[in-house]
């Protein structure tokens, strides 16, 4: 069986999928074995135990930072939101210069909803910032 049509009926996102295979975790197609071995997964996925003992092993600062992020879902994004934090205090960040460094760097031309995402990570960032200023201040 084929990842994507496993992917239909699963639970698992087809993004772990094709990352289990590029890291040699699972084989695209799919063993018999594979598919044992998936569907132990599909059963303990996403579980408040599971996830708990997994992020007990980072640092509170790490958490947040992945509860934070969780929603980034591409590179690009990922990259725009660094960008983002780490403007230095006083300088901006034009936002035809980031989709200019990110049409370069990724290779692709940002749509119009592309932009409306940057706006929302823009915004994302500096609210962190500000709200990373009140907490120091206090």
């Amino acid at each position: 069986m084929q990842i994507h049509q496993y992917a239909k009926t699963s639970t698992l996102p087809l993004k772990i999928l094709y990352w289990m295979v590029r890291n040699q975790v699972i084989h695209n197609p799919l063993s018999d074995e594979d598919l044992i071995g998936l569907q132990l997964l599909e059963k303990v996925w996403g579980k408040r135990e599971i996830l708990r003992t997994q992020l007990s092993g980072f640092s509170r600062k790490r958490r947040l930072e992945l509860i934070d992020t969780a929603d980034i879902a591409t590179k690009w994004e990922r990259y725009a939101l660094s960008r983002f934090r780490n403007i230095q205090p006083g300088k901006r960040l034009s936002m035809e210069r980031l989709i200019n460094e990110i049409e370069l760097t990724f290779d692709f031309i940002l749509k119009a909803p592309h932009i409306k995402r940057l706006y929302q990570i823009r915004r994302k960032a500096y609210n962190r910032r500000y709200a990373n200023r009140r907490k120091d201040n206090s």
